[in-house]
């Protein structure tokens, strides 16, 4: 899906200009204005993607638009991943042809023949590249244009219609309905305790879980939040959903009523110091579930008041994007991977089979798990089909749903969890 590559490519295009500059290596030249523009224009698009995935199902052009978008992002992966070879080729070639060289004249001379036609392969190379990229910048500002026609709803609009409502979360978590994240938990659960426990490491320590929407960042942070060792270890425990638009006076107000300190002012400013005084010196964990603004104006102020809490003191924040957990100055950053398909089919069986009979269980269980496996790993997607099987009593029922196309499996979705589901934790 759109909304969870483009991110990525953003991510990937700054990398490859990067390191073309940093390697010096001059590959693609006279591209530097393209690929600005080619980023600039994902960025614009990235903004409205949570609008056009929930108007896809129930308008075909909204889909179609989509469809073109995801072609024109894989191509430009593919083009990112050429260019990237080409760097890491001529690297090594520059480094080997180097190693060989011998300061005599006669040396220089023999290598100056194949030197020259090594790089005259290359220039159709350079240029192929170049044209490709010269291209997507073409298509991309062909669909920001047709976009229009849309009037898709930019992220961080106010909107007046409920479907843009957010699910906010809560730290509470039945931890028996939680399958397959054991090694994520082990792993952050040590982060968390080693490095509020470390010596010589100065300031707060922030956590950023990365993840799909609906691979259970949430889910994670929540296990995390209740482990018996992290409510030992801290003096001060804190959840706040943060979610999106990132309301600054919201999440202050919220921060010192978790911290069981009253919060009448109605100006951001005593709300920091206030902060600032309640977290000074303490050892605390504080948990910002859902960031996704990109703006550091915003956060800089939770960061200033937040820095003189005690050694130890570490800051989880859940996100879909990489670029925030950049914004907000992660120390470390874990990424949220999928779950086997067999995890997803015992988080679908847990619920389509409540308060059902083993005989319907033994003749659609091969169904099942060819279900799940359309879930792609997603916990949330399990919990969401689930929920639709707990209805269907028949072997046909279960045998329509496998047939469905994905979209019609998504729509459905949707349809029971309209406003869980666009914005999927």
């Amino acid at each position: 899906m759109a909304e969870l590559f483009i991110p990525k490519i953003i991510d990937v295009l700054g990398d490859v200009a990067v390191k073309q500059l940093g390697e010096k290596v001059n590959l693609v030249m006279g591209v530097e204005e393209e690929v600005a523009n080619i980023s600039s224009k994902l960025a614009t698009i990235e903004k409205v993607l949570h609008d056009a995935e929930r108007r896809r199902l129930k308008d075909r052009s909204v889909g179609i638009w989509l469809e073109k978008l995801e072609d024109i992002t894989y191509e430009m992966d593919d083009v990112l991943d050429e260019w990237n070879f080409m760097i890491h080729r001529a690297k090594n070639e520059g480094t080997n042809q180097n190693a060989r060289m011998q300061p005599t004249l006669r040396n220089k001379v023999r290598s100056f023949i194949p030197s020259l036609c090594s790089c005259l392969k290359q220039v159709p190379v350079r240029s192929d590249i170049a044209q490709k990229i010269k291209k997507i910048n073409g298509q991309l500002e062909l669909t920001l244009k047709e976009a229009d026609q849309f009037k898709f709803i930019s992220t961080g609009g106010i909107p007046d219609s409920q479907d843009f409502q957010r699910i906010m979360t809560t730290s509470i978590i039945d931890e028996s309905e939680v399958y397959g994240r054991a090694a994520d938990m082990e792993k952050v659960l040590d982060q968390i305790l080693s490095k509020s426990s470390s010596q010589g490491r100065d300031g707060v320590q922030i956590i950023s879980v990365v993840g799909a929407g609906g691979s259970g960042k949430t889910t994670l942070a929540q296990l995390l939040f209740n482990n018996d060792k992290v409510q030992n270890h801290f003096e001060l425990r804190n959840w706040i959903c943060v979610s999106d638009p990132f309301d600054q006076k919201r999440v202050a107000k919220a921060i010192l009523e978790n911290a069981g300190k009253s919060s009448h002012e109605a100006e951001l400013d005593p709300l920091i110091r206030r902060i600032k005084e309640t977290f000074f010196g303490k050892r605390f964990l504080l948990v910002l579930d859902d960031v996704w603004t990109e703006d550091d104006s915003k956060w800089k102020p939770f960061q200033y008041a937040l820095k003189d809490g005690a050694l130890g003191s570490v800051i989880l924040v859940t996100t879909r994007s990489h670029r925030v957990a950049t914004v907000v100055g992660s120390t470390d950053t874990h990424d949220l991977g999928m779950i086997s398909h067999s995890d997803c089919w015992r988080i679908m069986q847990r619920i389509a089979f409540a308060k059902k009979s083993g005989d319907l269980y033994k003749k659609v269980e091969r169904i099942g798990q060819k279900i799940a496996e359309k879930c792609k790993g997603l916990p949330l997607a399990a919990k969401t089909m689930g929920s639709l099987l707990r209805f269907k009593d028949t072997v046909q029922q279960w045998q329509n749903v496998l047939d469905s196309e994905i979209w019609q499996l998504e729509e459905a979705a949707v349809e029971l969890f309209p406003h869980f589901y666009r914005r999927a934790y």
